[in-house]
């Protein structure tokens, strides 16, 4: 094995292995009062959940407790809403992870989305957690090929960010996250060398400084930025006009024409991810910096394993590094682009600093002093007795989060009357239709009016 170890980078590694079986055995703090009354009546409130799917859709969606994919196909056909084909079986599909980028464009998918994906989190409603009420899990390191860990589902992190505020400090303590803020568009910038990315990086918010450019005026709305930021996310990880298009409701002559302002704009990264594709083309391997590498395989469709590799392998040898040099830093849970952290409540704050100068100083070391930004503010910082809550949970007002406090009410109050709901006719994740009937592209004018295509 020796000609096949890496023995400059295999320390890192091996910190890294070490510091996050630390983060394992401290634990994420769990409110496990309010986990069991949820768990508990997980069933009917999922069952409550799909009659309020189907409400709100005013269609059958979920028929005696069983997802009909045909009805959710002719759903979309008849509102004009595209249907996404998976590119592994090359048939149409309504799974979440394809929709995920729709749903800032189509209010009905934004339902969809958030109702299905805690009606799967109820199917499978479990987590590790000790006699300590901590959960714990196997992180999986180095589990994708990108280098990423690779943790099982069932996990706190693998359930809809609603369900994160289960996570509550004990007494006296408070929980912080620290979020790398946009880290693939400061990857790609460092990377690249893009002396526009890099501005529009720094400046807190880039989608919005391409928006602005584009568009020629200087406060573009909340539609206008998500727009501009799916083309600039789109085109590092390899989205063409078509499927760019299918997002954002517009045709597809509109959405080469932003891929095309986004090429003029950042001419230097879109030359250097050229480069990378040629690089694929002739099989020579990808590397980051510290040493993790992928080679194609020569087959077909690996350009955007490619183009995302950079950016996710790069995160991944970042996570590494910060890991190696945060060992004594009270870490408790981590993604790939954030960190949670647990201390004492007269000590958090200066905890959190120390965790950004780490963050600042490693991606500076891996990045040839390129700084990525490591955002917390005063709202991101928890103390007991309140609970964690995720930042996309905040800006949604917390009504997924108060909605399902209503319902574990309302099981125990039907409990206590005994009534029952449809839970026990299926647990809603069978597919007993499928449609492979080819729908129209959709079409929306007054999309395409707002974003100025």
């Amino acid at each position: 094995m020796r000609p096949y170890i890496d023995f400059l980078r295999a320390p890192i590694r091996g910190a890294f292995m070490m510091q996050i079986e630390r983060m394992r055995w401290r634990g994420i703090p769990i409110d496990m009062t309010l986990f069991r009354r949820a768990r508990q009546h997980a069933p009917a409130i999922a069952a409550k959940m799909r009659g309020e799917m189907n409400r709100k859709l005013s269609a059958e969606i979920y028929f005696c407790g069983v997802f009909k994919r045909g009805t959710m196909f002719r759903l979309m056909q008849q509102r004009g809403i595209p249907i996404p084909v998976d590119p592994k079986t090359g048939k149409y599909s309504c799974a979440t992870r394809l929709l995920k980028p729709m749903i800032g464009t189509y209010s009905e998918i934004k339902t969809f989305y958030e109702y299905k994906r805690m009606i799967e989190a109820l199917g499978r409603f479990g987590l590790e957690i000790g006699s300590d009420n901590r959960h714990r899990f196997w992180l999986n390191p180095f589990g994708q090929k990108t280098g990423r860990n690779n943790p099982s589902t069932a996990t706190l992190w693998g359930l809809p960010h609603t369900m994160r505020s289960f996570m509550k400090p004990d007494p006296g303590m408070a929980i912080a996250q620290i979020d790398l803020g946009s880290a693939h568009i400061g990857i790609a910038a460092a990377l690249s060398g893009d002396p526009i990315l890099m501005a529009d990086y720094l400046s807190g918010d880039p989608y919005k400084q391409f928006a602005v450019a584009a568009l020629g005026i200087t406060n573009p709305t909340a539609l206008q930025r998500q727009v501009y930021k799916a083309c600039v996310l789109g085109r590092i990880f390899g989205m063409g006009a078509d499927t760019l298009a299918r997002n954002l409701g517009i045709t597809r002559d509109q959405a080469q024409r932003i891929l095309d302002q986004m090429s003029a704009r950042y001419s230097v990264l879109d030359a250097w991810l050229k480069r990378v594709l040629v690089k694929a083309a002739h099989i020579i391997p990808i590397t980051c910096t510290l040493g993790w590498s992928l080679s194609a395989s020569g087959r077909m469709g690996e350009e955007r394993t490619f183009l995302n590799f950079p950016m996710q392998g790069n995160e991944s040898e970042l996570l590494r590094l910060v890991f190696a040099r945060a060992g004594d830093l009270p870490i408790i849970g981590c993604a790939h682009d954030s960190f949670i952290l647990e201390d004492r409540a007269d000590q958090i704050k200066q905890t959190v600093w120390k965790m950004q100068q780490v963050i600042r100083a490693a991606s500076s070391d891996l990045l040839g002093g390129f700084k990525l930004r490591a955002d917390c503010d005063e709202e991101d910082i928890t103390y007991y007795p309140d609970r964690f809550i995720d930042k996309r949970e905040r800006e949604d007002g917390m009504q997924h989060w108060n909605w399902l406090m209503r319902l574990i009410e309302e099981a125990e109050n039907d409990e206590g009357r005994g009534r029952y709901g449809d839970h026990g006719r299926g647990g809603g994740s069978s597919d007993e239709e499928h449609d492979t009937r080819t729908i129209p592209e959709a079409n929306d004018e007054s999309t395409q009016a707002e974003i100025g295509v």
